[in-house]
């Protein structure tokens, strides 16, 4: 056990090194994209309830009405309803004050009106056509409440974490606006606490999981596999799932039999060859 903390450990701190150092190459905001969406404990955690990340799947640049896109999306439920976290990322390199006043630059302005349009096409009397977009990802308790949150990566924590009236700025700012304002810095943070998630790519009849594995096994109990699309690798692991090693046991009912979850979903749902690619940037 203490060799495993100790990998564990060491492949977090070279995590934290080598994203750290990306981000001061300042790149394009499609660099981090990518890059966390190939590091999943990177991706922020905030507002997840007691039930975790739903199916452990966080959605990239869903599409939800014909202009509101987020790069990241998950859900995460309690027993009484669901947070719904939408991420917004810019880029390491976006500046949150102009140059050496205190006001806010206008691009760390246009950032926030974003999400307030988001917030403005969720509140339109648009929750059926949300909840439809995402049903894969609601159950169970499919009927309970919707909370919609907010989460704005963006900018560097150097360039207010030594100066008390931005930091201030900034603090005031995300209390009265109720949107989560984080620093790509913050990513780093508690990493080992984090567990990798699988990418899920939202189309018109399923959602795509990418990786070799099904990483939320025990969702297999709950899910319609025709919902989703898994690649040849990790049908073959739930297929060959028997409920022993580190996979405990599960059934569910179908037909008004029990039958074995894992094989259930293995047998059901959509596949993809391994080689065949995923992400369509175009």
């Amino acid at each position: 056990m203490t060799d495993a903390r100790d990998a564990l450990k060491a492949e977090m701190e070279m995590l934290r090194t080598n994203y750290l150092a990306l981000l001061d190459k300042e790149e394009k905001e499609q660099v981090y994209q990518k890059y966390l969406e190939e590091n999943t404990r990177l991706i922020p955690r905030d507002f997840v309830q007691n039930h975790g990340v739903s199916f452990d799947i966080v959605l990239r640049k869903p599409a939800f009405g014909a202009d509101y896109k987020s790069d990241f999306f998950f859900l995460s439920k309690s027993t009484v309803l669901w947070h719904a976290v939408h991420i917004e990322i810019e880029k390491p390199a976006s500046k949150y004050f102009k140059d050496s006043t205190n006001e806010f630059h206008p691009d760390f302005l246009h950032a926030q009106q974003q999400i307030n349009d988001w917030r403005a096409w969720l509140d339109r009397s648009n929750e059926g056509a949300f909840r439809s977009a995402v049903s894969a990802l609601m159950v169970p308790l499919a009927t309970n409440p919707i909370e919609h949150k907010y989460v704005l990566v963006y900018g560097r924590r150097s360039e207010y974490e030594g100066n008390d009236i931005r930091r201030s700025k900034v603090a005031a700012l995300v209390k009265s606006s109720g949107i989560k304002i984080q620093s790509f810095d913050s990513l780093a943070e508690g990493l080992a606490g984090k567990n990798p998630v699988n990418i899920g790519i939202r189309k018109n009849e399923y959602i795509d999981v990418i990786g070799d594995e099904f990483l939320k096994s025990e969702g297999c109990a709950w899910i319609e596999p025709t919902q989703f699309r898994l690649s040849q690798s990790a049908k073959d692991k739930l297929m060959n799932m028997d409920g022993g090693g580190p996979y405990m046991k599960s059934m569910r009912t179908v037909g008004g039999r029990s039958v074995d979850s894992y094989k259930y979903v293995g047998e059901n749902v959509r596949v993809r060859s391994d080689k065949e690619p995923v992400i369509d940037e175009a």
